[in-house]
């Protein structure tokens, strides 16, 4: 199973626990480093998503968890798709977490969040199907943004079966009773390497 963007390895210890072999990818060199700790059996590699070093349909399963998708323009992320579906056995499952377009349109907002006692200042804009974040942590003065190309179902659905994935399951809060809905902030989708 592929952990793509895996991070410090919230996801990949409990699978790696549960018996699965775990790859996980990251950029990020001390994100893996804590991921190696925590899942001590599984494999992490430095890489970038939109080439992924992997020979194709070489895993079972992959998930792309927490808004790890849609950094790159509309083309990049496609391309990321792309790969994501090159490296699965045919019928195999691509598990994505993701941030509902339609919900972000009618939240854009600014306020204030508490993280690790600190007061970081957010603000959250719209720009066509682009989330962007900006943070500013009162102590410091310093600043972080990001952003994101959001979808709606629908959308990714589309962009999915132009790279060979068919969707399985669509819900939110990671209940498959639960509807995805632009009056929730996040939605699951599960698609299948045709």
């Amino acid at each position: 199973m592929l952990d793509l963007c895996c991070g410090p390895g919230r996801h990949a210890a409990p699978l790696s626990d549960a018996g699965y072999h775990v790859i996980g990818l990251d950029r990020d060199v001390s994100a893996l480093r804590d991921a190696c700790s925590l899942a001590p059996a599984g494999r992490f590699v430095r890489g970038d998503m939109r080439q992924l070093p992997l020979a194709s349909h070489s895993v079972d399963a992959a998930i792309c968890m927490w808004q790890s998708f849609g950094h790159f323009d509309a083309a990049g992320n496609e391309g990321v798709l792309a790969e994501l579906a090159r490296v699965l056995v045919p019928n195999g499952c691509l598990v994505m977490d993701l941030y509902h377009r339609d919900f972000n349109v009618a939240h854009q907002c600014e306020r204030v969040i508490e993280r690790d006692g600190e007061r970081v200042d957010e603000s959250r804009t719209m720009r066509g199907d682009r989330l962007r974040v900006m943070l500013r942590y009162e102590s410091s003065g310093e600043q972080e943004s990001f952003e994101w190309q959001l979808f709606t179902p629908g959308a990714l659905e589309a962009m999915a079966a132009r790279v060979g994935l068919g969707r399985r399951l669509a819900c939110a809060e990671f209940d498959e009773g639960t509807e995805v809905s632009a009056e929730r902030a996040r939605m699951q989708m599960v698609f299948q390497r045709l």
